[in-house]
C-alpha cells in the first residue's frame, strides 16, 4: 500500500478557523480530521487524528502511546492499542486534560501552540506500513500495522495547514516516543528553516541486541525509515545490529541545530516490562536502569546537542500527567528543562 493516501477530508472550516486563530487570537477548541484513504487502525477500525488551533509559529507534533506487538504471541494479545480511544475535545470537556494539554496553566510551555495529536493504534511505534498476517493459537490473524500509513496522513495535512513555523517541537510518550524519534527526521527536513527540537517520554528502546530485525520485517517499517540520513539508510544498516543510541546519534549529528532528548524514570514499570518480553527472560528494573543509562551516556557522548532527563520511580509517562510541573531533580524542574528545550534548545543533562 503507498504510504501517501488519497486526499483528506480537512474541512474547509478548519483551515478557517487556524487563520483566524492565529489573526485574532479566538478561543479555540480541538478539531477532528479524520483522513481516510489507507489510513487504518490494527482491527481495521477507522483512523482519525486531532488538531488544537494555536499560534501558526509554534508547532507541536505529539505521537500518542499505547504498547507494542511484534509476533503472534505478542500481537495476540492485549499490549497494544487496537483501536482509537482517546478524543481530546471530549477529554477537555470531562476536564480530563492535565500536563501539556492544561491550556489553563501558565506554566504550560506549550498553552499557546498549535498542537497536532496524532493517536496510536496500530502496534508499531507509528513505524508501520504491512498487513501481517500472525499464526495465532485460534488460527491465523491480520494486524494491520498502518502506523506510518497514519502518521504520514497526519503530518501532511500538518505541513498544508501550518505552513512555516518558527518553532517545531516533537514528542510522544511510550511508543509515541519512538515514533517522534522517526517522524521529528521527516518533519525537520520540511520544516527545514524552523527552529526544531524532539522529546521522547519513556521510550529508551532498551531491547536485547538484534531485536529490532523481526518488528522491522513485521511492520514493514522501510518505507517511513528515514533513509535520506546516510548513517541510518537501510542499504548501509544491519537491522540485527541497530540501536536506539545508534538511531539518536546519527539524527543529531544530521540535523546539529536542532536538539534531540530524553525523559525517563530509573525504575519505569513499563520500560521493564517491555524489556522482559523483548528479552524472552526474567530481568530486574536495576538491570534495565543499567542498559537504559548505558545508552543515554552512548548518545550524549557522540551528541552535543543530545540531552537528558532522568528521575527516580517507576511511573511510566509524565508529559501527559500533573508529574510533569512537579518532577524535579538535581533543583531543576521538569517542566523548565522542557520549556528549555522548545524556547532554545540548550538544556544541560539532569543529573
Amino acid at each position: 500500500m503507498p504510504l501517501y493516501s488519497e486526499p483528506m477530508r480537512a474541512t474547509t472550516a478548519l483551515v478557517i478557523l487556524l487563520m483566524a486563530v492565529g489573526a485574532a487570537g479566538l478561543e479555540a477548541q480541538w478539531q477532528t480530521i479524520e483522513p481516510g484513504g489507507e489510513t487504518m487502525c490494527a482491527d481495521g477500525s477507522a483512523f482519525k487524528f486531532f488538531v488544537y488551533p494555536g499560534d501558526p509559529a509554534r508547532l507541536l507534533v505529539e505521537f500518542e502511546g499505547g504498547g507494542a506487538c511484534w509476533d503472534a504471541a505478542t500481537c495476540s494479545t492485549s499490549f497494544y492499542s487496537r483501536r482509537i480511544a482517546m478524543d481530546p475535545a471530549a477529554a477537555e470537556q470531562a476536564g480530563l486534560l492535565v500536563g501539556i494539554y492544561d491550556r489553563k496553566n501558565p506554566e504550560n510551555p506549550f498553552r499557546e501552540w498549535t498542537h497536532v495529536y496524532v493517536p496510536y493504534c496500530t502496534g508499531d511505534l507509528h513505524w508501520g506500513n504491512n498487513d501481517k498476517t500472525y499464526a495465532g493459537p485460534g488460527g491465523p490473524f491480520t494486524v494491520h500495522h498502518r502506523g506510518a500509513v497514519n502518521a504520514t496522513a497526519a503530518v501532511s495535512w500538518t505541513y498544508e495547514n501550518v505552513r512555516a513555523p518558527r518553532q517545531v517541537f516533537v514528542a510522544g510518550c511510550s511508543a509515541g516516543g519512538y515514533g517522534s524519534a522517526l517522524w521529528s527526521a521527516h518533519v525537520m527536513a520540511h520544516y527545514s528553516g524552523a527552529s526544531a527540537a524532539q522529546l521522547s517520554d519513556s521510550g529508551a528502546g532498551v531491547v536485547p541486541p538484534g531485536f529490532f530485525a523481526i518488528p522491522l520485517a513485521n511492520w514493514g517499517a522501510a518505507a517511513a525509515w528515514p533513509n535520506f540520513i546516510p548513517a541510518l539508510s537501510l542499504d548501509r544498516l544491519d537491522p540485527s545490529r541497530v540501536t536506539m543510541a545508534d538511531f539518536y546519534t546519527a539524527l543529531a549529528a544530521y540535523y546539529p541545530l536542532s536538539a534531540f532528548s530524553q525523559f525517563n524514570r530509573l525504575a519505569d514499570s513499563t520500560q521493564v516490562f517491555f524489556y522482559i518480553l523483548t528479552k524472552n527472560a526474567l530481568a530486574t528494573p536495576e538491570e534495565w536502569a543499567a542498559q537504559m543509562q548505558a545508552s543515554l551516556a552512548q548518545i550524549r557522548s557522540a551528541s552535543p546537542n543530545f540531552s537528558s532527563y532522568t528521575a527516580p520511580g517507576t511511573e511510566h509517562c509524565v508529559i501527559n500527567s500533573p508529574a510533569v510541573y512537579t518532577t524535579e531533580v538535581s533543583g531543576v524542574r521538569l517542566v523548565d528543562w522542557i520549556r528549555t528545550l522548545a524556547e532554545s534548545r540548550t538544556p544541560a543533562s539532569v543529573p
